[in-house]
């Protein structure tokens, strides 16, 4: 889209791209008028001020010449030096090549001509730098001169060789883009001969058979060092040929496009891929020349454009000077484009007595200009500048997934993007002993897994604990906790002897002095029956944890394991341990691991912790294994009971929304065999586990399709449904009479079920008819299908769904193919 715009006819020149911000310069163009017929000449510096939305450009520095332009480049010699802009060079009409320093055009100082020479006889055409040293330059005139320029030293020019003949003029000159010393000339009549600055003489000639090849432009590919391009101006062959100076004989490769002549051509330094041409059927084009295919095209006015050029300093602009006198910066990005056509010739006249006659003439009744607003588009292809050679993201399950753009020598064939999956885990000792404790649980080697603890316990009160914990895998556990208590039954049987006598348990726990806890719960130990035991226990633990303290709630989970209470266990430990931590969970997470699996072996059978606390803190440990990508893990830790499907929703809204997965969760639950789910690891275990793990993990997947079914269907305010078009209701006509004639038809409650959420899920295939979201190739085949359904020709329509998938953009059509896909294979089966 045009961006900026003024009206000049002029040469032009970027600034380097190491110039900011960045300036264009305008120098008065030869032969070529305004509408004033004004006859002087300048040059002319603008700034490219992008946050001015205006169109005009600033103009920063103005400099009267006593000549006009053919041709101008603007150079980064000596830049390096602080403050320099470097150089501009023009090519006059009289076959003058100047000198001119930015710094003093902008600073409108003196001495901004450094530097003159007459040694040309005709009018400069050309002139280019060397990319390698900026202070040589190459400037190419009429009668078949060539002169070589050294900035340093610019009264000497030399010559690459000696002249060509017939002479003619030098139409264009280019230095190739890898090798300093080799420099390419072109003449209209459509011959280039490629220069070796090091042996001064020609070494290769290249020209086009035809005779119709009227050479206006030439470049040399960025990457290439062989390859040449060169554009021809002539109608009869409006064409642009790629030569390999290796098989210099015929061109390479021709792009056709142009209807007529093309008159300037530029090739984007930042992307090898993007390739510029104008010509005299008013278009501009942007090209792909590897490809020979054109990817973009400018809106032009309606006069020719003469030379386009890229800005080195923003890759996405180019500027184009047209025969009207306009100078237009347009950017490849695309936007919005408001034009309108007007014309300036007849401010050159009197309008009131244009031939100066004496009368007056009737006022001109010519119609108003009218506005257009154009919505422009951006490349098809997002631009070499535009595209991140290297990403990363981290995905659910501790998964890092990594890019890289492979560096790709020229001419080689595309190497595809390499994407990395790799593991990320950062807390290893968390999962060293979260591996330990999964191992213990297998292996059900209790007793000495709390013996490592009680070694490796950094605490007194943390050995207790592990003591108290082993002790419910031994025999006669209540004699063994009067041990740790530090009591035996005989010394017991002679203290504290009205209660043993009354068996008032109750009075003593609730009324003894705290201090001597360790002596009321020996006497539970010792006396209490097992029914009333567990209670009584509690009932002391609740007392010391009542106090505060950490002492005293550490004392209390004694009580507690005694008990054999996890839930109280939970609440105690927590309300003095903040367990945000990883290592810090996994302290209470093996607690309750173990004093669970001695509840179990005492009881026989498994057992069931109704606790909201507990579950919160096992939803939590399962989500930081999950994050380390220990999922099969994190499955097994998962609450079991449907009564916690609240707490499920809840971490699951959180952990996929952490993780960015929500979306991509959807788009594979609806696509693919649910049982293929990452989430659902553990597949491999052995029968008797899987089996074990099998209705967890059903539950799961029904967790996992509410929170889509919440994605899909929950709007985020109400809006008016649309109407879909005329054209596409026999779609919903056609697949809505398919679900219903299922629906009948239908005897198992699991095929019901289906048709039920496919009814559902078309209607984002409806919404998406309705806001005409979808392409002509898509909507093809859904009428395909919706023919095939009408014939009951079900086994041609899923042909046709096969083509639409594999020839179609897998987002746009994520939503609802695999929903035709199961209606046509159960109405096929149904034989509705």
């Amino acid at each position: 889209m045009r961006v900026k715009e003024i009206l000049r006819a002029a040469t032009q020149a970027w600034s380097p791209a190491m110039k900011h911000p960045a300036y264009l310069a305008l120098g008065t163009a030869a032969q070529q008028l305004d509408a004033s017929f004004n006859t002087s000449a300048a040059l002319e510096i603008f700034e490219m001020d992008f946050a001015d939305t205006s169109m005009d450009m600033k103009l920063r520095g103005t400099l009267p010449t006593s000549n006009r332009f053919h041709s101008l480049i603007w150079v980064a010699f000596d830049m390096e030096v602080k403050g320099s802009s470097g150089r501009l060079i023009g090519g006059s009409e009289s076959g003058t090549v100047s000198v001119f320093s930015p710094d003093a055009i902008l600073s409108a100082g003196e001495d901004a001509v450094i530097g003159q020479s007459n040694k040309h006889t005709g009018p400069v055409h050309t002139l280019d730098y060397n990319r390698f040293q900026s202070n040589i330059i190459a400037s190419g005139a009429s009668d078949s001169e060539i002169y070589i320029w050294d900035l340093n030293n610019f009264s000497n020019p030399m010559t690459p060789g000696a002249k060509s003949q017939p002479a003619e003029d030098v139409s264009v000159v280019a230095w190739n883009c890898q090798v300093q010393h080799i420099l390419a000339s072109a003449n209209p009549s459509g011959k280039a001969i490629v220069w070796d600055l090091r042996k001064n003489e020609p070494i290769i000639k290249i020209s086009d058979h035809s005779n119709r090849m009227h050479c206006s432009g030439m470049l040399w590919h960025p990457d290439v060092a062989t390859q040449l391009l060169l554009a021809s101006e002539d109608d009869r062959l409006p064409v642009m040929q790629m030569w390999d100076l290796r098989f210099a004989t015929s061109p390479l490769k021709v792009l056709e496009s142009h209807t007529r002549g093309i008159l300037s051509i530029s090739w984007s330094q930042a992307d090898p891929e993007l390739l510029l041409s104008s010509g005299k059927d008013n278009r501009i084009l942007c090209w792909n020349p590897n490809t020979g295919e054109v990817i973009y095209e400018l809106p032009t006015a309606n006069q020719w454009c003469f030379d386009v050029q890229w800005c080195p300093r923003n890759p996405a602009l180019l500027s184009a000077a047209s025969f009207d006198g306009r100078i237009s910066v347009y950017s490849v990005m695309g936007g919005r484009l408001q034009q309108q056509q007007h014309s300036t010739i007849s401010a050159s006249f009197d309008t009131s007595d244009p031939f100066g006659s004496g009368q007056a003439l009737p006022p001109l009744q010519a119609p108003q200009p009218s506005v257009e607003i154009t919505i422009i588009p951006p490349l098809k292809k997002p631009p070499k500048w535009e595209r991140r050679p290297v990403g990363a993201s981290f995905a659910f399950g501790g998964k890092l997934v990594m890019f890289e753009s492979p560096k790709v020598a020229p001419q080689q064939q595309p190497i595809p993007r390499q994407v990395h999956v790799s593991q990320v885990t950062t807390e290893t000792a968390f999962l060293q002993r979260s591996a330990e404790l999964q191992a213990t649980l297998q292996s059900r080697s209790f007793s000495s897994y709390c013996h490592g603890k009680i070694r490796s316990a950094p605490s007194d009160a943390e050995q207790d604990i592990w003591r108290f914990l082993m002790v419910n895998f031994e025999d006669e556990a209540r004699v063994k906790f009067l041990r740790l208590l530090g009591f035996s039954k005989d010394e017991l049987q002679r203290k504290l002897i009205s209660s043993v006598v009354t068996q008032n348990w109750r009075d003593i726990v609730q009324s003894c002095e705290l201090d001597n806890w360790k002596e009321a719960l020996a006497a539970l130990l010792t006396y209490a029956n097992p029914e009333a035991f567990a209670p009584l226990c509690d009932t002391l633990g609740a007392r010391l944890q009542a106090e505060g303290t950490e002492k005293r709630c550490l004392q209390a989970c004694l009580c507690f394991i005694c008990s054999g209470n996890i839930e109280r266990l939970v609440e105690c430990w927590t309300s003095q341990r903040d367990c945000s931590s990883p290592l810090e969970l996994e302290d209470l997470v093996e607690k309750v691991m173990i004093l669970r699996k001695s509840i179990e072996r005492l009881r026989s059978g498994e057992v069931c912790v109704q606790s909201s606390a507990l579950t919160e803190k096992l939803i939590q440990y399962s989500s930081i294994l999950a994050s380390q990508g220990s999922l099969s893990s994190a499955l097994r830790y998962l609450p079991d009971s449907p009564d916690q499907v609240h707490t499920l929703i809840h971490i699951y809204i959180v952990t996929v929304k952490l993780t960015g997965e929500l979306l991509m969760i959807s788009n594979i639950c609806m696509c693919c065999e649910f049982e293929s789910l990452i989430l659902l690891d553990g597949w491999n275990d052995p029968p008797a586990v899987r089996a074990g793990q099998r209705k967890k993990k059903v539950f799961i997947i029904c967790i996992i399709m509410l929170l889509i079914i919440i994605h899909l269907q929950l709007p985020a305010e109400h809006v008016e449904q649309k109407e879909i078009p005329a054209e596409h209701m026999i779609l919903k006509t056609t697949f809505s009479s398919l679900v219903q004639r299922c629906q009948l038809a239908a005897a198992d409650p699991q095929t019901k079920r289906k048709l039920d959420d496919a009814s559902k899920r078309l209607e984002s295939l409806y919404d998406k008819l309705r806001d005409q979201a979808l392409s002509p190739s898509i909507l093809g085949g859904l009428h395909e299908i919706s023919r095939c359904v009408g014939s009951r020709n079900y086994q041609q329509g899923l042909e046709v769904h096969t083509q639409v998938v594999s020839s179609s953009n897998f987002s746009e059509i994520s939503a609802f193919m695999p929903v035709l896909k199961m209606l046509m294979t159960i109405a096929n089966k149904l034989a509705v």
